[in-house]
């Protein structure tokens, strides 16, 4: 019998630090996500993968409070944005204004990809710089306007003085475009492609566009 005890013992023991090795890995892992970002081993960086949505703000807010250091967000995969908002802003752009004003540069990796709301929190960096083969695609906002429900960026293209362009243009400006180059960048964008469609920009509109210092 004290054999047989002594061999419960040991496999009591044996996965207590089975279980408390494996607490241990977790805490100490080399990531950490919130939501679309994964905190980096350095706690200088995050990688972002997903498509941007309203808990996405929270998360990265939640990132911030628990790594302060972050300084870099590296873009791999961020298609787009599912977002509400208003005339005044989304949340979407508060994401990409929090990232300027933290003085957080963006990065887009070697062979990554970003497209609509992916696009801007891109732009939105302190510095913004881009891997190569890269693929950023723009297009026209949807999803209907007050007199149009189901009317689009698209249709108002031309009218560059309507109500329904100056939250994009002015989120441009916040986050470091000068103001004709705000506007210069958003009309490119919804003149580029329809809604429904998608216009990958070439190396010299992402030159002249996207490259930030």
């Amino acid at each position: 019998m004290k054999s047989l005890k002594k061999i419960g013992i040991v496999m009591v023991l044996f996965i207590v630090l089975s279980l408390t090795s494996c607490g241990n890995n977790d805490s100490d892992s080399t990531s950490k996500k919130f939501g679309i970002f994964t905190v980096n081993s350095d706690g200088t960086s995050a990688n972002v993968e997903g498509v941007i949505v309203d808990k996405t703000l929270d998360d990265f807010d939640n990132m911030i409070l628990q790594y302060p250091d972050i300084k870099t967000l590296n873009l791999v995969d961020v298609p787009g944005a599912d977002v509400s908002g208003d005339l005044q802003t989304d949340t979407s752009l508060e994401l990409g204004r929090r990232v300027y004003q933290l003085n957080i540069n963006t990065h887009l990796v070697d062979d990554g990809f970003v497209a609509s709301g992916g696009t801007d929190l891109l732009v939105s960096g302190k510095s913004v710089t881009v891997g190569s083969n890269p693929t950023i695609g723009v297009h026209s906002w949807g999803g209907g306007f007050e007199g149009n429900p189901s009317g689009s960026a698209w249709d108002i293209k031309d009218d560059e003085n309507h109500v329904e362009h100056q939250k994009y243009v002015r989120f441009y400006e916040d986050v470091g475009f000068a103001a004709q180059d705000a506007k210069d960048f958003y009309f490119f964008t919804i003149r580029a492609a329809e809604p429904d469609d998608i216009h990958n920009m070439t190396p010299y509109e992402i030159n002249k566009y996207i490259i930030k210092g």
